[in-house]
């Protein structure tokens, strides 16, 4: 018999830059142009392309050491990498300049989870909703690290609110079907991956929840069928095709 396994979403980074065109001629500009040496950074964080995003911001931050977006930045750089420690030094020397930037408390918060300090994270969730309590992104980042210690209603509350504030957002609507399932509360769980699915219906995480749902509610052939969905989407997602046989070798 299938367990009730529930993906968890990574917890989301914040960038303070939207993304533009990368210029690849700034990191051969005049020093001084710390701004556009960011932008093309974070450009270049947004394609996956850490450690030439690296690059661009050592060399912003030689120019001005304390700035606060090439700070943050090169702190999501070392995420990409994998480089938690290091990460935390960036937020932390950000925060020492600007105490109150949400996106380095959020950032920061989203490295004591992977670290495992689910509970020290939770507090500066709530430092950064302080700061602004309708920032979407956090509280649904708060309502994961609640779902990390298996407060599942809470959890809830947090999505809720998210989507008090914004009725489409797609994480969070995914998220609150994930802590229902884990209620054991399936069938409304599903409502919600449906409401997610209606806006993204290619969404995979939004999929084989679905598919574990229906499953644990016994209807086998509908749980096949979502896992199917996303085997024609990813024909290479192992855990989809994982799902689907276990079900196949051990129906409810």
């Amino acid at each position: 018999m299938l367990a009730i396994f529930i993906m968890l979403p990574q917890v989301l980074s914040i960038t303070s830059l939207s993304l533009g065109v990368l210029d690849q001629h700034a990191f051969g500009e005049i020093p001084g142009n710390v701004t556009k040496l960011t932008e093309n950074a974070v450009i270049l964080n947004g394609m996956g392309r850490f450690n030439e995003a690296l690059a661009y911001l050592d060399k912003a931050l030689l120019i001005d050491p304390d700035n606060v977006l090439a700070l943050i930045n090169k702190g999501i750089s070392l995420d990409g990498l994998g480089r938690f420690d290091e990460e935390m030094t960036y937020y932390d020397k950000a925060l020492s300049i600007d105490p109150d930037n949400k996106n380095a408390i959020n950032n920061k918060a989203a490295v004591l989870i992977s670290l495992g300090k689910t509970d020290q994270a939770i507090q500066y969730y709530d430092k950064a909703l302080s700061v602004d309590p309708n920032d979407t992104s956090i509280i649904v980042n708060k309502g994961i690290a609640l779902e990390g210690l298996k407060n599942f209603d809470q959890a809830i509350q947090y999505y809720d609110k998210a989507l008090s504030i914004d009725m489409n957002n797609v994480q969070a609507l995914i998220n609150k079907g994930r802590s229902l399932s884990q209620l054991h509360r399936f069938e409304e769980a599903i409502t919600y991956y449906d409401k997610a699915l209606k806006i993204e219906p290619q969404n995979i995480d939004a999929l084989i929840n679905k598919g574990l749902a229906l499953y644990n509610m016994g209807k086998n052939n509908e749980a096949i069928t979502s896992f199917d969905k996303v085997l024609t989407i990813d024909p290479n997602n192992t855990f989809a095709l994982n799902l689907k046989n276990s079900v196949k070798m051990n129906p409810k």
